[in-house]
Parts: structure tokens; sequence; C-alpha cells
């Protein structure tokens, strides 16, 4: 097998890109390489585009081995220099150049972009004639721009509940269930554990920007109205940046934001010890299974993430996607890649939850027993509390980060502008208002 790993360095190739000059363009002229087999076919070549933060990974690797495997395609990784603050993305300005890449996997909310520079295919038709039943097999998650499909997704974060056992017996709180986990549930028992004589908090849920609309979110908030406009001005926005601030400032389950920053508390504080609970993505369930980095004397215990009472059980997710850039010129055989990749990602052995919504409870529970458990089990975590934590088919998704114009920007200026509430410095109404403005201002200059 023969995998290349190659680079674009500097932001003049980049800029040469834009121009669509030298050897960039005369690439994307090229016809698809091909060679031939022991048996005379043709070996189609696809190229990969990764970032380059991510070159190396060895589940890529044993992606693109799978690929050969099962595809009989050769797989060139590409890696593309990830860009720095404030710049524009290399492998967007490769694609408007022209320049020809098969395969990219990436989350939901950063293929906007993208899509509105039309640089991802439509991959409906590639399923028709395929025979591929895309709904089927995957449910809700796929990336769909304009009700049409433009990812198929390999795998999901789903946001989870950690909690610290050990702080639970020395409290005597009997452990929380995941039936009807609910935000005031949550409440209720961290103010229990709390203990800030001895700095034992309840909760703590760092500063991360989807803090501030989650709690809207599972009742039913979107980010931009119909026209366009953002949507700061719902009430349900202005009622979840005081409920999150509250958690710290009014309830006192947590740091209060000003603590949190004076203190530079960092956002795995929970693995001090000194955190009954937290709520965030499933990625940080890390920080119970790699005790080398996180040493730590007490068990864990996880749960779904908490709903608001009254509300239907919701979970924020971040959707990783693997799309097909238009300058493919083997859309088909990439679509048939994308397949494989999206449907089997999950079984290599990397603790990737499967977007899948085919599987049968045989198949997720052996899934859960083989590749999860092991990692948790010593905590006393079960196949039921997985189960129910991740794979309940009954729970409304909705995604971590907003998508749409100008998303990266509006990201920026909840965080600065609730930051400022958070700490004291701006009223609850003036915040949501500065929000709103700056909001439709960076809309507004987006779509110039």
């Amino acid at each position: 097998m023969k995998k290349v790993i190659s680079s674009i360095l500097t932001v003049a190739v980049a800029s040469s890109l834009l121009t669509g000059c030298g050897d960039a363009e005369s690439k994307t002229k090229e016809k698809p390489v091909k060679e031939e087999t022991s048996k005379g076919e043709e070996t189609v070549h696809l190229k990969w585009a990764v970032k380059a933060s991510e070159a190396g990974r060895a589940e890529f690797e044993e992606m693109a081995e799978l690929a050969e495997k099962e595809c009989g395609v050769e797989i060139e990784i590409v890696a593309l220099p990830d860009p720095e603050a404030g710049e524009a993305n290399k492998l967007l300005i490769s694609l408007m150049a022209g320049d020809e890449f098969d395969i990219v996997e990436d989350a939901y909310s950063n293929m906007k972009q993208f899509h509105e520079a039309g640089v991802i295919e439509d991959m409906g038709a590639l399923a028709e004639n395929a025979g591929y039943d895309i709904e089927t097999i995957f449910g809700d998650y796929p990336a769909k721009f304009d009700d049409k499909v433009y990812g198929l997704p390999a795998y999901v974060d789903k946001a989870l509940t950690i909690y610290n056992k050990d702080l639970f017996d020395k409290a005597n709180i009997p452990y929380p269930t995941a039936e009807d986990w609910t935000w005031e549930k949550f409440i209720e028992i961290g103010k229990k554990l709390t203990d800030e004589t001895n700095g034992i908090y309840g909760a703590y849920n760092p500063d991360w920007v989807h803090y501030n609309y989650m709690y809207a979110m599972q009742k039913g908030f979107e980010h931009y109205k119909e026209d366009g406009t953002s949507n700061y001005d719902d009430p349900l926005f202005k009622e979840s940046v005081e409920w999150y601030y509250g958690l710290g400032n009014t309830e006192k389950i947590q740091p209060s934001y000003l603590v949190q920053k004076s203190k530079q508390m960092p956002v795995d504080y929970f693995t001090t010890g000194k955190v009954g609970m937290s709520v965030c993505g499933g990625w940080t369930t890390n920080w119970l299974i790699d005790k080398e980095k996180y040493p730590r004397d007490w068990k864990a215990g996880v749960l779904p993430m908490p709903h608001p009472e009254g509300e239907e059980k919701s979970v924020s997710v971040v959707v990783s996607n693997v799309w097909i850039p238009t300058t493919s010129k083997n859309k088909e055989k990439a679509f048939e890649v994308a397949k494989l990749f999206a449907e089997n990602q999950y079984t290599l052995g990397y603790g990737r939850i499967p977007a899948r919504v085919d599987l049968t409870d045989e198949e997720i529970q052996s899934y859960i027993k083989e590749q999860i458990l092991p990692t948790l089990e010593d905590d006393g975590i079960t196949v039921e509390d997985i189960q129910k934590m991740w794979f309940d088919p009954n729970v409304d998704i909705f995604d971590e980060k907003p998508v749409g114009d100008a998303s990266t920007d509006i990201k920026n200026i909840i965080v600065d502008e609730c930051g400022l509430y958070g700490i004291g410095e701006q009223s609850l109404d003036d915040t949501v208002s500065h929000i709103k403005q700056k909001a439709d201002e960076a809309i507004k200059a987006a779509k110039k």
C-alpha cells in the first residue's frame, strides 16, 4: 500500500491558489491517475484532505487501509496547514481554485462555508444511483443544506454528565439515574454536594460558548430567524444566558464566572476530584480513561445530558461528516469510500460513537462491551449506563455550534459579550442587545 503524506506549507502557496496560477492549476486539469493491478484492472487514486495537525493519525491510516481493501482504491492523504486565527480555510481556498480532492471529513458546522462556496457535492444523485438509503441508515444525522444531503455522518460526539461517586458517597447522596434526568435535579443535587469551606463544588461547567445558549436550544431556540438575521432577541436566549451564569452567581453550585477567570480554572477542573458533576462533550470521557494524565483515587459515573423539566430529552452533538468536493473526478468511487467510512469508522477501536440508527440492540451492546466498557468498567459503569447515556433512540439532537452566516464571528461575539455579563461589568439586557446588534452586522458583512 502506498500512502503519501503531503503538505501545502506557506501562505504564499495558498495565495497562488486564489489566482489559479502555477502548478496548482495544472494539477486540476490532469485526468485521474490510475495504475494497472496484477489482474489488469485499474486502481483509482483518491485524495483525502486532512488538517496538518491531524495528519499521521493511526485512525486515518487504518481508514485508508480499509478503503484500499474494500473499495479497491489507493488513498493519498494530503495534509493542508491549519489556518491561523483570522485566516481563511486553506482547503476552501484550494477547492475554490479548482484543486482536485475526493474525500474530506469535518464537522457539520464547518461545512456551511463550503456549501455556500459551491465546492461540496450534493450526494442525492450519487446515493440514488447506488441504491443507497441514507435516511434509513443515518436518520437525522447526515449534513443537510436546503434539505439536500452533502455529508454522510461518520460518528457523533454527544454531550453527557460525568460525576464523582466518592463525593456523592461522602455527602450521603444516592447516585442519580438516567430516568428523567433534568437540570432541576442537577441543580438540586449540586447544592447538596457543594461545600465551599472545603473547596468542593457541586458542578463545574466551564465557559465553552455553547453553555450560553444550550438551555435555550433545549427549549426550541434557533440562532437565525427565517429572514436570515440573528435570533438573539428571542426571550429564550436571554433566559439561557441568565440561567448559565446563575449556576455560579445565584445557585452557587459551581465557581462563579469571575472566580473561574480570576483563578484561571482549566476546562478539566473536574479531574481535580473537587467537583461533583460536569456536563460536557463526549470526548471528555478521556478525563476518566487516561489515568496517567489524570490520576485519581475516586470512581466516576456517567449519565445522559440533563434536559429542562417539562421538555423532551435532548442532547447537544458535534457530528463529523464525510463529504465529497465538487472537484473530485471520481465521485462515484469517492461516494463508495464515504459510505464505507460513515458505516465503519466507529468499529476501528477509537471510541467513536456511531451515527448509524440502523444498528440492532444486540450490535450496540456488543460494541459497548468490546470497545467502550473496558476503559470504564473499573468505575462500576455498566453497559446499561452507557446505552442510556449515548444510545437512547428517543432523544432529540441539536448542533452544539451555530450553523449559518458569520457563525464563527457570532461565537466570538457571544463569548465576549456574555463574559462581560458574567463578571458583572454589563447588564443582561445590554448583553443580549449588543449580541443581537453585532451578530446582525456580522451576518450582513458575510453576505456582501
